[in-house]
């Protein structure tokens, strides 16, 4: 097993290494589905761990000899977006188990924030006003990242955290799911409009976020639309088709 620390939280080595062993019981389960978020408690403070799903055999063979895992992209891309002043859970550590000789499993370790998620966002509890005032901090902060050369690949509302930030009068942002990312270049807007397509923005909605987008970008308002839609009619093409073939594989089946 491989443990990597983070200078400031050695002291949490035994205790890691202790609950890699024996298990652990969570406080709380986040998430329980492709991967494992719980949240725990490490001398005496709270703590996420996220546990990757396991991949498959040939990643398995990739990620000992190739490929950084998840894991230790995550905490590293961590580290990287803090160094830049894009907030994030700060990583603490990132574990490797190996079997036989091969990655196995990854584990990250962050500290716990407690933000509330966009996905979990009830817009019936906020007013036009500070919905406006949440959208356009919004598109501020996905702006921040371009200048910053940030492409996060995995958008959307599950993985972004808001907060409001009483003294500047606007909503801050930080990310979390963070081993799909992008950094070096300034995104191009087409790169942009597949992310924003993972909101699943209503048509009611869409021409103004837009409108504020392409002006604060300095981009074409319309070249936006056409790559968003574009992006959005591919989705809907390509569950229409996966959705008819299960559903003539079903009829076989009843045959």
């Amino acid at each position: 097993m491989k443990i990597c620390l983070h200078p400031a939280y050695g002291f949490l080595e035994s205790e890691l290494r202790r609950i890699m062993k024996e298990g652990y019981s969570p406080d709380k389960v986040f998430c329980n589905n492709r991967n494992v978020v719980e949240k725990v408690t490490l001398a005496g403070k709270p703590y996420v761990i996220k546990k990757f799903k396991r991949p498959t055999l040939a990643n398995c063979f990739i990620y000992t000899f190739f490929r950084k895992s998840k894991a230790q992209r995550a905490y590293e891309y961590a580290m990287l977006l803090l160094e830049k002043g894009i907030k994030t859970p700060f990583p603490v550590a990132y574990i490797e188990v190996k079997k036989n000789g091969f990655f196995h499993t990854g584990y990250l370790v962050t500290e716990y924030v407690d933000y509330p998620l966009l996905s979990h966002l009830n817009v019936e509890e906020y007013t036009q006003e500070e919905l406006k005032k949440l959208s356009s901090s919004f598109i501020y902060f996905t702006i921040s990242l371009q200048e910053k050369r940030i492409l996060p690949l995995d958008y959307n509302p599950g993985n972004i955290f808001y907060l409001y930030n009483k003294k500047n009068n606007c909503y801050d942002f930080a990310l979390t799911d963070i081993n799909r990312m992008r950094f070096g270049r300034v995104p191009w807007t087409r790169d942009t409009m597949r992310s924003f397509e993972q909101f699943g923005l209503s048509t009611e909605h869409l021409y103004n976020f837009m409108l504020k987008y392409s002006a604060e970008r300095g981009v074409d308002l319309d070249f936006c639309m056409y790559q968003f839609l574009s992006f959005r009619l591919r989705k809907k093409v390509k569950r229409f088709l996966k959705n008819k073939l299960k559903s003539q594989i079903r009829r076989r089946e009843l045959k």
